[in-house]
């Protein structure tokens, strides 16, 4: 039951009477042919008499749905337009069919203005009715609204219900084919049994053994050897529906195609990614417009989305010979093709002028990492079967095992044996000057907002001076309409979309080239990730990028990548969850991409030292003109680099830059550190303390050794937490290992009280604000919070930190002592009346060994 919050109300005879709307029919919903989610929204329409209900629901379903968790409703909201109060309202939800489970959600009261949203969307699929579809039909989901039994408003949807063998297409189900690919069918270990047997006649082992031997030869003759027992089932090839990479069509199962020997290209190509996972590969299933093929990783890795729609990302595991791709129909041929064969069938498919024919690559076991299983299927395991001899396909010859430096083999890194080797492994690793790197490649994805801005510099300098900037939608807010952009520039010789977008900066809105609905959306995620990154890491990282650097790998390659120069922080704000995003300067200096300066000398030799120290600065910040323009004279001559004026709105990370950074300019001040000069010079050998005494005594020796005036401890500890403090207040060096909940933030906070009480500094380093937030609690509460300085996230500013210092110079002088000393004596006479007892306990008494003999 979902209850809103109670308000005063009119008396009786002054409420307005509901009025009653049914609005129904064709005319309320969205088409469901073409998207998975049809929405229901009447904001549209006549809605200023009743409540009216807005619904997100998916527009097709099947039994794959239900077995993997496929929602029915996304969202759904009531809306009270009215100026009405409604009590005890119920929504219903039925289908007709009954394939889903009646739903009733209860809303005790609706006030005129109310927009409800509810947030128990479970919807139970009737898995018995979907399972036994054979053939696709038409189904109908109703919502109604109704209050003191009057109907207030009621949503018909249509939608689709495909049988239970039958996929809905790229654009509604992308995400489930994968569960069409039935590894646990019986006919595929018909398949995998064959391939052991030509395995073994070709002097291979027959095991099917996946990525066990960790060689991609062996991945690859494995693949040869299933595609050889695939060809051998004598299959002919059936003509698909129409585009049906995005319509969708029914799938024959492998037993289907044992029994019918009938496949179109998408039946063969589950067929494939089905025996290829049962022998423990890593499959792909590509998509194309009109066709589908079938991909296996040679080596253990997968894609990095499940489904990945840049075809460049594939071109680049066939380039590193990680992934292979085949024609999947090449089976179907008279004779059948050979798995070369079938390979340079498909790689025209694949060239970089047939980008546009590409839809997706499917990654199955990303897929099943996601939760999405293989359909079961239902079909009894046959043994002793026997086959129809006459329609057998000969026996396809197995390839012979590539070479061996043809295929990748997995990268051994050599150790380096000296301290330039170690140090230089330190940098590499720390400096990523991958094209994965954002700093290097930014690419137009969700994870990024272009603007239209026609002055940085003026942009800049509004941000320098605290102006929070509103984003808005460039198309949303100066709709083209029947205004043709060319013929305008031609009349008037302005550009359209350059003159609003200069205008709307005047009036501090930065206008982005996305519509409103991709804009929102994009904000959204990038401000839930700016909010997590801050809340692990401590540090911003949303940055809006000014001036880029196009470049490519070669003068005459047709792929650009494009580099942000000026990196501006901001912040993302909203005052509510309606309201429109703006940005403001953060508190952080503006700095060039320095990560792009060591990319450029190492990968170019073109040394920028100019951009290496303080940029130059104008009355409002940064001179960005002046910055763009050292850019362009340093690239003048460089074939294949311009800058060009553009912004985006983006998260950077420079964490790693500036270990790496500090790395290269105080490595001789680092190996002052005894334990960086371990690190450095004798790793292999066991760490030697400076006294080469073991740091720790023995728990039974602490009370002996030390005064229980020198053992301060906030919390509770044992014997090794207390060594532990021990240890550290003395000075020693030491690695604390122990799962979560042992008490390793406990044992910290211990330290560094004791510490604090020898009259050492300490600076407690984290990888998670967590870590610090909860030992700077501990400490805060035991009194010790004016000793303490917070150095990150946004206890870094320098308001914050100048009112710690003050805080900590008011309240941090020093108390009388008496009191601690009478306390630790009363705790020194106890301890030694406890350790007195214990010892007694255990002492052996020599005068009483022969009392048992006695007779």
């Amino acid at each position: 039951m979902i209850r809103h919050p109670k308000i005063r109300q009119e008396p009786s005879s002054k409420r307005k009477k509901p009025l009653v709307s049914k609005r129904g029919g064709a005319e309320s919903m969205e088409s469901a042919d073409n998207s998975q989610y049809a929405t229901i929204d009447s904001s549209a329409s006549d809605i200023s008499a009743a409540p009216c209900i807005v619904a997100d629901v998916a527009s097709s379903f099947t039994y794959a749905s239900y077995q993997n968790a496929i929602p029915v409703i996304r969202s759904i909201r009531i809306e009270n337009n009215s100026a009405s109060h409604f009590e005890n309202c119920r929504l219903e939800l039925t289908s007709s069919p009954s394939f889903l489970r009646p739903k009733t959600w209860t809303v005790d009261r609706l006030i005129p203005g109310d927009r409800l949203s509810l947030s128990d969307r479970k919807v139970e699929l009737d898995a018995g009715y979907l399972a036994g579809l054979n053939e696709a039909e038409r189904g109908e989901i109703t919502l109604r609204l109704t209050s003191a039994g009057k109907v207030l408003d009621e949503r018909r949807l249509t939608v689709r219900l495909l049988a239970r063998d039958e996929w809905g297409g790229v654009a509604d189900m992308a995400q489930l084919l994968p569960a069409f690919a039935m590894p646990n069918d019986p006919s595929v270990a018909q398949i995998l049994r064959a391939a052991a047997e030509r395995l073994a006649a070709h002097g291979h082992p027959s095991g099917l053994d996946g990525y066990q031997s960790q060689s991609p030869q062996r991945a690859y003759m494995l693949t040869a050897a299933i595609y050889s027992a695939v060809a051998g089932m004598g299959l002919h090839y059936a003509e698909p529906p129409a585009s049906f990479e995005s319509r969708g069509q029914k799938i024959r199962r492998p037993t289907t195609i044992a029994q019918e020997r009938l496949a179109t290209c998408l039946d063969t190509t589950l067929l494939f990614a089905a025996a290829l996972e049962a022998a423990g590969l890593h499959p792909g299933i590509l998509m194309f417009d009109g066709h589908a093929a079938a991909g296996v990783w040679l080596t253990k890795r997968t894609f990095a989305n499940a489904i990945e729609t840049d075809q460049m990302e594939v071109r680049k595991a066939l380039a590193s010979r990680e992934f292979i791709a085949f024609e999947t129909t090449g089976v179907t041929h008279r004779p059948a093709l050979t798995l070369d064969g079938a390979q340079s069938a498909l790689s025209n498919r694949l060239a970089e002028d047939q980008a546009h024919a590409f839809v997706a690559a499917i990654d199955v076991r990303r897929s099943r990492s996601g939760g999405i299983t293989p359909l079961a299927s239902h079909e009894p395991i046959r043994r002793n079967a026997v086959e129809d001899e006459a329609d057998v396909a000969a026996v396809l010859p197995l390839p012979p095992a590539p070479a061996i430096g043809e295929l990748p083999a997995e990268a051994i890194e050599v150790k380096p044996t000296n301290a330039a080797g170690r140090i230089d492994r330190w940098q590499k690793k720390l400096l990523d000057l991958a094209l994965r790197n954002r700093l290097l490649n930014l690419p137009d994805s969700k994870k990024t907002i272009p603007f239209l801005c026609t002055d940085v510099a003026y942009l800049e300098d509004r941000l320098a001076n605290g102006v929070a900037i509103r984003l808005i939608s460039l198309p949303d807010q100066n709709p083209l309409g029947e205004r043709d952009e060319v013929l305008y520039r031609d009349v008037h010789g302005r550009d359209l979309q350059r003159g609003f977008a200069a205008e709307a900066l005047l009036r501090d809105e930065l206008p982005s080239t996305l519509d409103a609905r991709q804009l929102d959306a994009r904000l959204i995620d990038l401000h839930r990730q700016v909010r997590n990154d801050f809340a692990e890491g401590g540090a911003n990282t949303l940055f809006l990028a000014v001036g880029f650097l196009r470049w490519k790998k070669k003068p005459d390659d047709d792929r650009s990548y494009r580099a942000p120069l000026l990196l501006v922080p901001v912040r993302l704000e909203r005052r509510s969850a309606t309201s429109r995003f703006t940005i403001r300067f953060h508190e952080d200096e503006p700095r060039f991409n320095a990560t792009l300066l060591q990319f450029l000398e190492r990968e170019f030799d073109l040394r920028l030292p100019q951009f290496g120290g303080d940029l130059p600065l104008d009355d409002n910040g940064i001179d960005v003109p002046r910055v763009l323009t050292m850019m362009r004279q340093a690239v003048r001559d460089v074939p294949g680099m311009e800058v060009i004026d553009e912004t985006a709105l983006s998260t950077f990370s420079f964490a790693k830059f500036l270990m790496w950074k500090d790395l290269v300019e105080r490595t001789e001040a680092l190996r002052q550190n005894r334990v960086v000069r371990h690190l450095l010079d004798t790793p292999e050998q066991a760490f030697q303390a400076a006294d080469g005494q073991s740091p720790f005594r023995e728990g039974r020796d602490l009370d002996r050794a030390y005064a229980p005036s020198s053992i301060i401890s906030l919390l509770p500890l044992d014997s090794s937490q207390t060594a532990a403090s021990l240890a550290a207040a003395e000075g020693h060096d030491f690695v604390i290992v122990g799962p979560p909940g042992t008490g390793k933030s406990q044992t910290i906070a211990n330290m560094i009280a004791n510490c604090l009480g020898v009259g050492k500094t300490v600076l407690f380093v984290a990888e998670k604000t967590a870590a610090l937030d909860v030992v700077y609690r501990r400490l805060r509460e035991h009194g010790l919070g004016n000793h303490c300085i917070e150095l990150h996230s946004n206890k870094a500013d320098r308001k914050h930190f100048l009112g710690q210092l003050k805080s900590s110079w008011e309240h941090g002088g020093r108390t009388d002592a008496s009191e601690w000393v009478a306390v630790n004596e009363r705790l020194r006479v106890r301890r030694d009346e406890l350790n007195a007892y214990v010892d007694a306990l255990h002492k052996r008494l020599d005068a009483l060994s022969g009392i048992g003999d006695r007779p």
